[in-house]
């Protein structure tokens, strides 16, 4: 079991960009509450392995036996069943749009630094050709679609910043996948696919402000966070 400390850390250097964003709100309370709650009851479930299998499908090929295959491999029962899901209605819509990926950017990933010690890995599940311009794509498996407007662009103005300021993506798009569920089923999901330039951008002056509301915001959840963990006998 982590320890009170490393959950904290883990804040400071969050998995994904997705779980960083989710954090966030445009209010120091909401983001402090955000925060202990995420620090305080964090779910056990890695859905990383997901994004790996499909990007591996994308990139190398492979087949949808395969695909199937490497789920039902997986050894988290549970991560095997959401993956399941998520194929089901994912690779048939990635072979409607005939997405297929490019092999050198499998490992990219871009730190992005947001002050007080604080990086964000901004890594792309795989990125394929649009049209002749590089294409990053974010996957996002979880079962809701969590995020506020917001959130949203916050995201997506990291995203710009982050990747498609880059070396060769200069004027391309990057497209973030939500795989949730249908509203009321506990199994069925569909594809919702958002393009990073269809959503506004955060200036410079909103994005500085909310790094310090969020660095602001974590400061204020510490305490908190160490205390009830203490309380659960959690040490």
């Amino acid at each position: 079991m982590k320890s009170p400390e490393q959950r904290v850390a883990e804040i400071r250097r969050p998995p994904t960009l997705a779980n960083w964003v989710r954090l966030n709100a445009q209010s120091r309370d909401d983001t402090k509450l955000a925060i202990v709650k995420f620090a305080i009851t964090k779910p056990t479930i890695d859905l990383s392995p997901i994004g790996k299998i499909i990007g591996d499908f994308v990139t190398m090929a492979t087949t949808v036996l395969n695909v199937r295959k490497a789920i039902n491999r997986l050894a988290d029962a549970r991560v095997a069943k959401l993956g399941r899901e998520i194929i089901e209605v994912l690779l048939p819509w990635l072979g409607q749009e005939n997405i297929s990926g490019i092999r050198a950017f499998d490992s990219w990933s871009v730190p992005y630094p947001i002050g007080r010690g604080i990086i964000i890995p901004v890594k792309p599940t795989f990125t394929f050709n649009r049209s002749g311009k590089l294409t990053p794509v974010f996957l996002i498996c979880w079962a809701t679609m969590p995020f506020t407007g917001f959130q949203l662009q916050l995201l997506s103005t990291i995203i710009r910043r982050a990747i498609l300021s880059q070396e060769g993506f200069e004027g391309s798009d990057a497209l973030v996948l939500f795989v949730p569920r249908h509203k009321f089923s506990k199994s069925e999901r569909w594809v919702r696919p958002m393009w990073v330039s269809k959503m506004g951008a955060l200036t410079d002056r909103e994005l500085l402000e909310q790094f310090d509301r969020f660095g602001n915001a974590l400061d204020d959840a510490v305490p908190i966070i160490l205390n009830e963990l203490a309380r659960r006998g959690e040490r």
